[in-house]
């Protein structure tokens, strides 16, 4: 899947000798969604989380997740980016909270969809 990095949030807490180091960025791709007997491409925002673990300016540990579709508004997608910031969310937890959330963001899609088809 190939998406690039719009936006990025830092987020660094110490933790006794260690420091953990997580980048929250907002990415963007593109997906085509069928609308009305045809597929219109719409641009598409998600949400990769890295961390690196860093003791004594080493690196001992990296992972991270992504949900690369997430909804066609960059702004509901950044505000949900912020917000997993603040609340220092692990890369390993992102796609359990994501789909938790699902029903809140699907219909983006279709709404987007209709919208371009609209302005056609």
């Amino acid at each position: 899947m190939h998406y690039k990095r719009v936006s990025e949030y830092v987020s660094t807490i110490n933790y006794g000798d260690k420091m953990i180091v997580r980048k929250y960025a907002v990415v963007k791709s593109e997906v085509n969604v069928f609308n009305g007997g045809e597929n219109v491409e719409v641009p598409s925002f998600g949400i990769e989380i890295s961390e690196q673990v860093i003791s004594e300016n080493t690196v001992e540990e990296e992972f991270g997740d992504a949900v690369v579709h997430v909804s066609p508004y960059k702004d509901k997608v950044e505000a949900l980016a912020k917000k997993f910031c603040s609340e220092d969310l692990s890369p390993l937890h992102l796609s359990d909270i994501i789909d938790d959330m699902y029903f809140d963001y699907i219909a983006d899609y279709d709404e987007y969809a209709k919208e371009c088809k609209i302005a056609i």
